[in-house]
């Protein structure tokens, strides 16, 4: 195998300034970017295997930090159907947020090992939840004890991080903050019910996702809130801008990560007038995943509006934007992610672009929102330098664009290659991956 790869004529898109650089040569020595040179000064051997990179513009691999790849038995062939979808939509990059540890990590080993094909994949292995969990790849935790016997055993076992779900009762989420300290392994997820943002940022958890917490902790009615009693309209009823100023500082000066997962939110709140049938998508989704754990996630989000009615809920989509900017606007840093493929409006991969542009719509510039989904994952994980922008010496993560994604940040959509650990996929090899997702998904009828 040639062991140099070029790309020629490229436009570098630089993600920590917004600057483009026309006209480069781009050299991949096996995984890693060897050298970028202006075109005309480049020189390389001439049996070197090549790409005309002319009119096409070179970002980093894409991120998509919330997703769950092996959810119990409810996402069957996850391996056939979201690892390839990933891939096809140049990401690149996933932190798994709940899953079947031993399986996920059986996975990495073969992406590492070039026998599979899918994306750098950090992962929780199973969530921790409350003494009844509501979901599978979930570890109940009813006390304090069984919450440092769960952190020190998922640390053990090569956990990447710990994940927090909603159920958790207090005395035992402090429990896990203090362990996970102990035996520095990372905390992140849901703000659990019956604790407050401040205190879990405060205590140094790492990411909150989906906002939860935000609202609460914007709210007149948070004490309430702890005991429950949460609906949207309450929320919008009692949101106090003072004390949401004053959340955001604290976030901001503690670094708190946030995964709003706003494409999801979206989802959710419009599920009872959504009508997804005809989405050209839909043919990559197994009939099992929509006969049934899509079933069981509308029954389980619609059972949570409580009162709320539609107008309230579309209220809220954009209170939660709103929300977004300030928290930007203060200093909050942010990640970009999905929930794949929890819900009947998220699609592997596919996702990540559309919770790209909501960023843009909650007011971030189109490198910002980039920046969400690249530079900042790789800082998330302290990875910098090794992902996360293109630069020499850096791993080979790309994907290459036919489209400008700061001139409209949709553009990310045209993706005329991808290069996955310095391997390289065309656009047509792209378009044969997902007839292939296709094909699977249609042998699960």
């Amino acid at each position: 195998m040639n062991e140099l790869l070029v790309l020629d004529n490229v436009t570098v898109v630089d993600v920590r300034t917004g600057k483009l650089e026309p006209d480069q040569t781009v050299i991949l020595e096996r995984h890693r970017i060897f050298s970028i040179r202006p075109s005309k000064a480049a020189k390389y051997p001439r049996n070197a295997d090549s790409v005309n990179g002319k009119g096409l513009y070179l970002i980093p691999g894409l991120w998509d930090m919330h997703v769950h790849l092996v959810f119990g038995d409810w996402f069957p062939d996850p391996k056939d159907i979201s690892l390839p979808l990933f891939i096809a939509n140049g990401v690149t990059g996933v932190r798994d947020m709940g899953s079947e540890l031993h399986v996920v990590q059986d996975w990495r080993n073969q992406i590492a090992a070039g026998r599979l094909i899918g994306p750098r994949i950090l992962t929780s292995g199973p969530m921790l939840d409350g003494p009844r969990p509501r979901f599978p790849s979930s570890v109940a935790i009813a006390s304090p004890e069984d919450a440092r016997h769960t952190v020190d055993d998922l640390k053990a076992r090569g956990a990447d991080f710990i994940k927090l779900q909603s159920l958790i009762p207090r005395e035992a989420v402090l429990a896990i903050a203090e362990e996970a300290k102990k035996q520095g392994i990372a905390f992140e997820g849901h703000v659990p019910d019956a604790v407050r943002a401040s205190e879990m940022s405060e205590a140094g958890m790492k990411s909150f996702e989906h906002l939860i917490g935000i609202f609460e902790g914007s709210s007149s009615a948070e004490d309430d809130f702890l005991k429950g009693n949460k609906t949207e309209g309450r929320f919008l009823a009692t949101y106090d801008a003072v004390r949401a100023a004053s959340l955001a500082a604290l976030l901001a000066k503690n670094h708190t990560w946030q995964c709003p997962t706003l494409v999801w939110e979206r989802g959710g709140n419009l599920l009872d007038v959504s009508d997804f049938s005809g989405d050209a998508r839909i043919k990559y989704v197994p009939g099992p995943w929509k006969k049934k754990t899509w079933k069981r996630f509308t029954e389980e989000i619609t059972q949570g509006y409580g009162t709320d009615d539609i107008a309230t809920r579309k209220k809220f989509i954009e209170k939660e934007l709103e929300v977004v900017r300030m928290l930007h606007q203060a200093g909050v840093p942010f990640v970009a992610g999905t929930d794949t493929p929890a819900g009947v409006h998220i699609f592997p991969g596919f996702s990540l672009h559309e919770e790209l542009q909501r960023f843009v719509a909650a007011g971030f510039t189109p490198l910002e929102a980039l920046q969400t989904a690249t530079l900042n994952p790789a800082r998330f994980f302290g990875m910098e330098t090794q992902l996360g922008t293109v630069e020499e010496g850096k791993l080979a993560d790309l994907v290459v664009l036919s489209g400008n994604p700061l001139e409209d940040i949709s553009n990310t959509q045209k993706i005329a290659g991808v290069f996955v650990n310095g391997r390289y996929f065309s656009h047509p090899q792209i378009e044969n991956m997902l007839r292939g997702v296709e094909a699977a998904a249609r042998r699960r009828p």
